[in-house]
């Protein structure tokens, strides 16, 4: 990816809190730095005024902290959730971003997965087989986060043509892609079929 990716990033944080899908300081988003690490928001920021010094860049391989504008500021929780989907995927995942809206709660409330309706929108994930089921995982939000990350490694493993785009219940889903405006399609589609299934769809 080239150039510094923290000012789009915080672009799209600004976009999500407008939008409702980060409020108060809900939410993280990350992009790689290069091969070996990415960066990740700071822990406790408004995306709604978020800004390049409040990333810490990580290693991608044990979490590392790598560099940051102020030791202070201390990577999100939800890290060990990018870092699995960044060592899973490789190269072919340049970003992930991870909301907390309404519908992504009310929409998965039970179960392990979740059927996304078929409409035109599921085409934005990349779906054109209108004869098979397309479905999200929904994992258990657990109190310490790293075992989400645990859980999203060894599904990512197990499911090598899963969608990019995961679920975790009573929180918020994370959206992935090759590049930031990829993971940013990725993460508006899923909202908007989250929406419909909100609604009674």
């Amino acid at each position: 990816m080239d150039g510094d990716p923290r000012t789009l990033l915080a672009d799209v944080g600004r976009q999500f809190y407008d939008r409702g899908w980060m409020w108060a300081t809900a939410g993280n988003l990350s992009a790689r730095a290069d091969p070996e690490s990415f960066w990740v928001t700071g822990s406790g920021v408004s995306k709604g005024t978020l800004t390049a010094e409040q990333f810490v860049r990580l290693k991608i391989a044990d979490g590392a902290i790598l560099e940051r504008a102020d030791p202070a500021i201390r990577p999100s929780a939800e890290a060990s959730i990018h870092r699995a989907i960044y060592r899973v995927r490789g190269q072919a995942v340049g970003a992930c971003l991870h909301g907390h809206s309404v519908a992504a709660v009310l929409a998965a409330r039970s179960g392990d997965h979740l059927v996304l309706p078929r409409v035109e929108m599921v085409k934005a994930l990349g779906v054109w087989d209108d004869n098979t089921e397309t479905t999200l995982p929904i994992f258990r939000n657990h109190a310490q986060v790293a075992r989400i990350g645990d859980l999203t490694e060894e599904f990512l493993r197990a499911t090598p043509g899963a969608l990019p785009a995961l679920i975790v219940r009573d929180h918020g889903v994370t959206a992935w892609g090759r590049t930031i405006p990829e993971a940013l399609q990725h993460f508006e589609a899923v909202e908007f079929l989250l929406t419909l299934l909100s609604r009674g769809f």
